[in-house]
């Protein structure tokens, strides 16, 4: 393991799951991120050291120094889940341009993840920037490369995954959201990337984007039970969104958040690309 890589890239994913974290709390209500960060209870402007990501929350023994109300684990969980995605993805591509599209994936999924979770939504307004900004990145680094070809790939892979959720929608409107297909562009744009900037031809992309929405539907029906069961157990913890007077539906009858499920896909297929290709 490169200890240099994983000194930066710790703090550096600490710091945007820190970002993420608002991205969670102030998009769905479509809250200015300008706004200073204030206490979710009491509403109190929180200053730098209280906003120190892991480090505040242990600090301060998980609660808010002003209220003293327990604010939610899932903070430094996500930031954390941010830091080991940082490394991991550091650890697989090197201290190359080409690392640049893949933490952007990571940092866009994990905000649409948690925001699925807890609420059934994958934002436009985190989707469709991290498309725009992940093709602006793409273009830059195939270049910085010199593969061109690799955009041309990576819109591939945007196209044949979104044509599969489409038609899943299509035929199955509540068993697959739109929002999972919109988010399908994102993930068929990276997956097409890495395809395309290590391999040679087109066939690699279709193949990698399959094996990732295999991948993404075993850990979608996996996944959903087990968040059912926790959602019934410890609602606490994670909430049901579709809970009546609190409490939530029968364990086979909520909702399954795919969306988790398919970016986790996603990021497997990136990470393990050449394992999965067989190359």
């Amino acid at each position: 393991m490169n200890v240099a890589l994983t000194v930066i890239a710790v703090p550096l994913g600490l710091i945007v799951g820190g970002f993420v974290t608002m991205l969670v709390d102030r998009v769905p209500d479509r809250t200015a991120l300008s706004i200073r960060s204030r206490c979710p209870y009491c509403g109190h402007r929180l200053g730098w050291s209280e906003i120190i990501p892991v480090v505040s929350w242990l600090g301060h023994h998980g609660r808010c120094r002003h209220c003293e109300h327990r604010i939610t684990p899932a903070y430094p969980a996500v930031e954390i889940v941010t830091a080991a995605l940082f490394v991991v993805v550091t650890m697989r591509f090197g201290a190359a341009w080409v690392v640049i599209p893949p933490l952007m994936l990571v940092t866009a999924v994990t905000a649409l993840s948690v925001i699925d979770l807890y609420v059934y939504r994958l934002p436009d307004l985190i989707t469709f920037p991290a498309i725009a900004l992940s093709v602006v990145a793409m273009v830059a680094v195939a270049f910085a490369i010199d593969r061109p070809v690799a955009v041309g790939r990576a819109l591939l892979g945007a196209l044949t995954y979104f044509v599969f959720l489409l038609i899943a929608h299509l035929v199955s409107p509540r068993g697959m959201g739109f929002g999972d297909v919109k988010l399908s562009l994102l993930l068929g744009l990276h997956i097409g990337w890495v395809s395309g900037s290590t391999y040679v031809g087109w066939t690699p992309v279709v193949r990698l984007v399959l094996i990732s929405l295999f991948i993404g539907s075993v850990l979608g029906v996996a996944g959903g039970v087990i968040v059912a069961i926790v959602r019934k157990s410890r609602a606490g913890v994670l909430a049901d969104p579709e809970a009546v007077d609190g409490q939530p539906t029968r364990v086979l009858a909520q909702s399954i958040p795919f969306g988790p499920a398919l970016a986790a896909g996603a990021v497997i297929a990136v990470l393990f690309s050449g394992t999965l290709l067989g190359a």
